[in-house]
């Protein structure tokens, strides 16, 4: 199959827009609340809130992101006293942990990343949400093949 599409129909190209526009509204949203998170820094704090002692590897590996810019937001976020790394003999191998200041700020974003993914699928039905998660796990699937 070789046909040739239009750049703004071509499915890659739509998630990418997606994933950008909602980076910048989510960005935009929290800051409303205060917070000075990117979405790529508020999942890396989400993950270590749901796995705590969790490792910088697992962290890149669950989250889909290079371990280059985990070792980035880590560091930022530290800085920022919201995580700590304990144990292990190198950076690579601490467990890592939300101080209280942490676990208080993700507490505080819950609800605006709540209706953050809630506005990303307004107008769309259960059964067209249920579609859309099949689809796109989907796909992903297919390029592990």
């Amino acid at each position: 199959m070789s046909e040739d599409l239009r750049l703004d129909d071509v499915y890659i190209f739509l998630l990418e827009r997606v994933s950008k526009r909602f980076k910048k509204y989510a960005k935009a949203e929290l800051g409303t609340i205060g917070v000075k998170l990117s979405s790529d820094q508020w999942v890396v704090l989400k993950r270590v809130s749901e796995r705590p002692g969790t490792t910088q590897r697992e962290i890149a590996t669950s989250t889909y992101k290079d371990p280059a810019s985990i070792t980035r937001i880590l560091d930022l976020l530290q800085k920022e006293n919201l995580i700590k790394r304990e144990g292990g003999n190198d950076r690579r191998s601490f467990g890592i942990y939300l101080t209280d200041k942490g676990a208080a700020l993700v507490q505080k974003i819950l609800p605006t990343a709540v209706e953050i993914r809630a506005k990303g699928l307004e107008g769309i039905s259960e059964d067209e949400k249920l579609l859309l998660n099949r689809l796109l796990k989907k796909i992903h699937d297919n390029f592990d093949k």
